[in-house]
């Protein structure tokens, strides 16, 4: 290691923040796609065959979500969230680090209460048997994945805590190369 490096995560912090949040990045890449080339297909179906896609936009509605809770776990871990820093230059240097990891778990602890909520949808949706307009898929399963998804990026919060707290990077690092 080097002067200036800093020490990766390994072991369970890993296993429990960086590894699900790459896997999880990639699947959101694949939503985004999907919900590209339905968007593509939907509009040169309306102009050029005055035929679009049916049901298009039920499906765009549930890629959304799907991008969203897929890219979160991700965000949190690499702090890749807007943040307003109006009040930053008040606190005290060696106060920093304890601001950020306080930031760290105060959201964590929100991203479990929204999973909360998110387990109770899907268990209504699941009880009364709602589905969607047009194509009758069932609401719960979509619940259900936003819900789990709340928990694994709840989860990748408190790895960003730990790695704040110990100095360590817990975000995978971007590899360019350098031009020659």
């Amino acid at each position: 290691m080097t002067a200036g490096e800093q020490p990766t995560v390994r072991g369970p912090a890993f296993w429990l923040g960086t590894a699900p949040s790459l896997a999880l990045g990639t699947l959101s890449c694949l939503f985004l796609f999907a919900m590209m080339l339905l968007t593509f297909v939907d509009v040169a179906g309306r102009y050029l065959f005055s035929s679009p896609l049916p049901a298009a936009y039920e499906l765009v509605a549930f890629t959304m979500p799907c991008i969203i809770f897929c890219a979160l776990p991700g965000i949190n871990l690499r702090d890749g969230h807007v943040t307003i820093d109006l009040l930053d230059t008040f606190v005290p240097y060696a106060l920093r680090r304890s601001q950020r990891v306080t930031v760290h778990l105060v959201s964590a602890a929100v991203m479990l209460f929204i999973a909360w909520q998110l387990a109770a949808r899907a268990r209504d949706h699941l009880r009364f048997e709602q589905v969607t307009d047009e194509l009758y898929l069932p609401l719960w399963p979509f619940s259900t994945m936003m819900s789990v998804l709340s928990v694994v990026a709840s989860i990748t919060l408190l790895v960003a805590a730990y790695g704040q707290l110990r100095g360590i990077e817990v975000a995978p690092r971007i590899v360019e190369e350098e031009a020659s």
